[in-house]
């Protein structure tokens, strides 16, 4: 599986790398946001707004597994 890990991003740039990432590669894509809330959120906002499913992998560890792409209704 392929993997993004944030650490050490800015929250600046995460939303650029996190859309280039799920754009360029296919699912399954783990990417690792650690703990921060808004590391988590501006993630979150990327994956949601290409409509993507997504499952935490371990919401202690910090990571978000995208499984795939949701039906278009």
């Amino acid at each position: 599986m392929i993997t993004l890990d944030l650490h050490g991003k800015r929250h600046s740039d995460v939303d650029r790398i996190v859309e280039n990432f799920v754009l360029l590669n296919d699912c399954p894509l783990k990417i690792i946001t650690g703990n921060s809330q808004k590391m988590i959120e501006i993630t979150k906002n990327v994956i949601e707004r290409h409509q993507l499913r997504w499952e935490h992998h371990n919401p202690n560890f910090g990571a978000m597994i995208i499984t795939d792409i949701r039906p278009k209704l």
